[in-house]
């Protein structure tokens, strides 16, 4: 379940790294006590990993960068998905009932929430997807990070390797599942702060074969590792459709 949140402020300012910030945003709709504890703190785990099951997109709207800082001009939105529905009917009912987000003690006007239907596919498909938010690929061994572009088999190998940890995780009966990637373009290196860390990512255009189950995983909860981080958020496109970022 995906939910789009427009906002708006007059010459709203947040840091180029802003990951930690929107995501403590969204963490703050939830009731700590009854909610928030459950996907801040444990989530869905699966051997030693933990997955929180929801992603978010980088802010979208018209800014410039002054001493190391967005500055949105106005109107602003970011989207929000979740495999668990539960999770954003709280986030909903929040935005609902609040006319203001506080984001760095600035007052953010909620201007309006939408539900965004998914277009789910019925069988194995070849669709094109894009990045709403960077996708981070890596492993670790021994204290050190080997990060992955879209061009290596790694790359493919560890989304594949995500996915299945997730359906683990979430205790999906998903069987015969189909992740292929079958093409790559207008690759954007970044590199995203998150906290004291960064991350190498990548914004792009993917077409892949996949079954509806993936797809739909994907869709709520991320490509990539650290969805719940910001990174790895993606929308369906068509072939006809401008495909830009």
């Amino acid at each position: 379940m995906r939910l789009k949140i427009d906002l708006y402020k007059e010459n709203f300012s947040i840091p180029i790294g802003y990951n930690h910030i929107l995501q403590g945003t969204i963490y703050n709709m939830l009731n700590y006590d009854s909610d928030g504890a459950f996907y801040h703190d444990v989530g869905y785990q699966v051997d030693d990993k933990i997955y929180k099951m929801f992603v978010f997109s980088n802010l979208v709207g018209s800014y410039t960068i002054q001493n190391k800082s967005m500055i949105f001009k106005d109107h602003f939105s970011f989207y929000v998905s979740a495999m668990d529905d539960y999770f954003i009917e709280r986030i909903y009912e929040y935005c609902s009932s609040h006319k203001y987000l506080t984001m760095l003690n600035q007052k953010v006007m909620i201007k309006d929430i939408h539900i965004l239907k998914e277009n789910r596919i019925q069988g194995v498909e070849k669709v094109w997807i894009k990045t709403l938010s960077p996708i981070s690929v890596y492993s670790t061994q021994d204290d050190f990070t080997t990060y992955y572009s879209p061009i290596q088999e790694e790359f493919e190998q560890l989304i594949r390797r995500n996915l299945l940890n997730k359906v683990y995780a979430y205790d999906l009966n998903y069987k015969q599942e189909v992740f292929e990637i079958l093409e790559v373009k207008n690759v954007k290196e970044r590199m995203v702060k998150y906290k004291d860390c960064f991350y190498k990512a990548y914004h792009l255009k993917m077409k892949i074969e996949v079954s509806p189950n993936l797809l739909h995983l994907i869709y709520n909860s991320g490509i990539s590792s650290k969805g719940s981080c910001g990174f790895g958020m993606i929308e369906v496109c068509h072939e006809k459709n401008d495909l830009s970022i």
